[in-house]
């Protein structure tokens, strides 16, 4: 069978997250299965039009915005005999492919957008993202099978009346080969990893920082990956006296991540809306618990007071709470720690693959 994946980024963009991951980790073991796997998406600075990651095929075209044009240009022109089915992967809006391309397709979606497009665009992009998500695509998509990460988003999902009943759920992997307990910190180290845009909400983190470092003064958050809002986050550290106690260390390989992620002593992650929440299981993997905001994707992913603690969302002296109680108590960081190690079992990527092979064939073969 031959797949093309049509994406906002692939694996290699500087600003790829928990979205690029999924796909990646199955279409490179599809390869393995002995299918031909292309890739769609955005290019970026300095990178090259097409290239080979993993026996995929990506092809690069347009910019942040223009990808959604110049992606539809590029299948018409180049592609369009080429393959059997087509993701067409939801990152805030899809590529309308039911516009133009005719063979099976399957839609992907994480999570839907609509607040966040109000914390991440100026007006009048946020309104017409909005439409397009809310009003446009499932008029679109009404009829496209569809596959989600987690229950929170099939709720979603089923609102916005995409799918009908053939909504897939297909959960993030964890790589338990690389994903293992190691030596923790021997101060307390509170990490978070991910993206670093509004919607992550890193400041509410940051303010509780000021709190806990009165109650737990040995403690320290180390803050990983890039994004648009970091020089934003590293005034307001400057600003609140705890740059001695807060670091910044930009983006970080797969193997500096798993090293922080055995260290840590808690990851937090104070998210306005997540599909999953795939580094919630990553830490878990390496026996860290996990506190998160109690909100969509993150509800599924962590298991309040068994893997870690959920808090409302925004609720800084909620977060504060959740953490001085981990970080003071070390027979409950150890059992969070056990009970999350034994959760993230469940997860694995060639599972993953094989759910989401599953799906195409069907769709392929009806």
């Amino acid at each position: 069978m031959t797949i093309l994946i049509f994406n906002w980024r692939d694996i290699t963009h500087p600003y790829a997250g928990g979205a690029e991951v999924y796909l990646h980790e199955m279409a490179r073991r599809w390869v393995k299965r002995g299918h031909i796997v292309g890739w769609l998406c955005a290019g970026y600075n300095k990178a090259r039009k097409q290239e080979t990651i993993d026996g995929i095929r990506i092809m690069r075209t347009g910019g942040e915005f223009g990808v959604y044009l110049f992606a539809a240009l590029h299948y018409l022109l180049r592609l369009r005999s080429k393959y059997d089915v087509v993701i067409d992967a939801e990152n805030g809006i899809p590529f309308f492919t039911p516009l133009y391309v005719s063979v099976p397709k399957l839609l992907l979606i994480h999570h839907i957008h609509r607040e966040v497009f109000f914390k991440e665009l100026r007006f009048p992009l946020s309104w017409v993202a909005y439409f397009l998500e809310s009003k446009l695509m499932p008029l679109m998509y009404r009829k496209i099978r569809c596959v989600t990460v987690s229950k929170s988003s099939k709720d979603q999902i089923k609102e916005l009346r995409l799918g009908g009943d053939q909504i897939a759920i297909i959960h993030n992997g964890v790589d338990s080969t690389k994903y293992v307990p190691g030596r923790k910190s021997p101060h307390p180290l509170i990490v978070y990893i991910g993206r670093l845009r509004g919607y992550k909400s890193i400041d509410v983190l940051i303010y509780a920082m000021r709190e806990i470092t009165k109650r737990v003064p040995e403690v320290e958050l180390v803050i990983g990956g890039s994004g648009p809002k970091q020089e934003a986050w590293e005034r307001l550290t400057k600003k609140l006296e705890l740059d001695q106690k807060v670091k910044f260390y930009g983006y970080v390989a797969e193997r500096e991540k798993i090293e922080i992620f055995q260290k840590a002593w808690v990851f937090v992650n104070p998210s306005f809306i997540e599909g999953w929440g795939v580094t919630s299981i990553e830490a878990n993997a390496c026996g860290t618990p996990v506190i998160a905001s109690n909100v969509p994707g993150l509800r599924d992913s962590v298991q309040d007071g068994k893997t870690g603690f959920l808090f409302e969302y925004g609720n800084v002296d909620g977060l504060v709470g959740k953490l001085v109680e981990i970080l003071k108590d070390e027979a409950l960081r150890t059992k969070l720690g056990k009970n999350g190690l034994n959760w993230a079992r469940n997860f694995s990527w060639d599972k993953s693959a094989d759910e989401g092979l599953e799906v195409l064939e069907k769709i392929f073969r009806r």
